[in-house]
């Protein structure tokens, strides 16, 4: 099995280490590990202190809390994104403000952002979509300066740890990290806040001292994960056994869910709002240990499908996913998905995922015209694949273009 979405960062080691941590409970909630992480992000991110949160959803929802923001100020971000990044904004009484993107880079288009923010924007999220700098980069952050609006760097896809140790963020300047399963960088779930701020890193210090630990029997769900993922990975070889096992620790709630049903609904839901405790620490260490081989290997085959595909708008780069167009989409997800291989589809509409009706973020259809455009032709392929597997995929997809 091959899959964009389904646990790409999971490997044998990671499961393995994923099911020591399960038998060693005395280290769920404090230990070194979690030093470790925070010492090892801070050298990626100079000049900053790092939060950690059990969430990238909890982590920018408690960013915007200790903003201090005024009641219903708007917050630009844009129309190509998650419920992940929305339903935080809203439970705070704040307004999405949809930002439409360019084509090139998939981030926040800069003529339409000066048409739509007004002297209510007191925040723009700025997305770095699978990864990439913003085309329009520094003059977001140019123009936000002289409106006096806080920018959020949403980091959340991955990012180049070789770009950011040359940036020096302002007072006025957040960066938002996701370690969520789908992510460049894996513990299941987890997030973090980048700042330079002294007072906004002091209040999410004490907020953090506030919170509770993620519950035990969540804590045995986070630690099976990777190891049953990593299973069923290899039973889909199997006909329909893989299928049959991954429906089962779904359907069970083996499978801790992503996306919970209260958010898929269009509601914020705070259950994630915990500390982000040592087990998960130790999980996202191995990642961090090993993150420069793996975005090495993410980028020949980000390279290798630039080269096969005759991509002009993007650079080699360590996608976590690669993202290319395509007509016939719903055909081609069918076709490979009978091959065990699954492509991703961030994002198949303005905010994500489809089951979400956008009127309860609202969004508008027609708002974002661009985005609503790649939406219907979007797809990604993994990365973290061997050359053959890869070759494979180009060879196969070229027969549907």
């Amino acid at each position: 099995m091959i899959s964009t979405d389904f646990a790409p960062n999971e490997l044998r080691d990671d499961a393995s280490i994923s099911l020591i941590t399960l038998f060693q409970p005395w280290l769920w909630r404090q230990g070194k590990e979690m030093g470790l992480c925070i010492d090892i992000l801070q050298s990626m991110f100079p000049r900053t202190k790092i939060s950690l949160f059990l969430s990238g959803r909890a982590s920018l929802y408690l960013l915007l809390k200790a903003l201090h923001l005024s009641p219903h100020s708007t917050v630009a971000l844009v129309g190509f994104t998650c419920e992940a990044v929305v339903l935080p904004i809203q439970a705070l009484n704040l307004k999405p403000l949809y930002i439409d993107i360019e084509k090139d880079m998939y981030s926040m288009d800069l003529n339409d952002l000066k048409k739509k923010i007004s002297d209510t924007t007191s925040v723009i999220v700025l997305q770095h979509t699978f990864g990439i700098i913003p085309k329009y980069r520094d003059e977001v952050l140019k123009l936000a300066k002289e409106r006096n609006i806080y920018v959020i760097e949403d980091l959340a896809h991955g990012f180049d740890p070789s770009f950011w140790q040359k940036q020096v963020l302002s007072d006025s300047q957040a960066l938002l990290l996701s370690f969520g399963r789908s992510k460049a960088l894996s513990s299941v779930f987890g997030g973090a806040v980048v700042t330079s701020n002294h007072s906004v890193a002091l209040t999410l210090a004490s907020i953090s001292q506030s919170l509770d630990y993620p519950h035990f029997y969540i804590m045995i769900k986070l630690l099976l994960y990777k190891p049953i993922s990593y299973m069923i990975k290899i039973a889909y070889n199997i006909p329909l056994l893989g299928k049959l096992i991954h429906k089962i620790c779904i359907s069970t709630g083996l499978i801790i869910a992503e996306i919970s049903k209260e958010e898929k609904g269009g509601t914020y839901s705070p259950y994630l709002e915990k500390k982000y405790p040592n087990a998960l620490a130790k999980l996202l260490l191995h990642q961090l240990n090993k993150f420069d081989e793996v975005r090495q290997q993410r980028k020949m085959i980000s390279d290798l499908y630039i080269q096969s595909f005759g991509v002009t708008n993007l650079t080699p780069e360590a996608f976590p996913r690669f993202p290319i167009l395509i007509k016939n989409r719903p055909h081609v997800l069918k076709e490979f998905a009978k091959r065990n291989i699954f492509f991703g589809s961030w994002y198949s509409q303005p905010v994500a995922p489809k089951e979400l009706l956008l009127e309860k973020v609202g969004y508008i259809m027609g708002s974002c015209p661009v985005a609503e455009q790649i939406n219907k032709e979007i797809i990604n392929l993994p990365t973290l694949i061997t050359e053959k597997e890869a070759e494979g995929i180009v060879r196969q997809l070229k027969k549907f273009q």
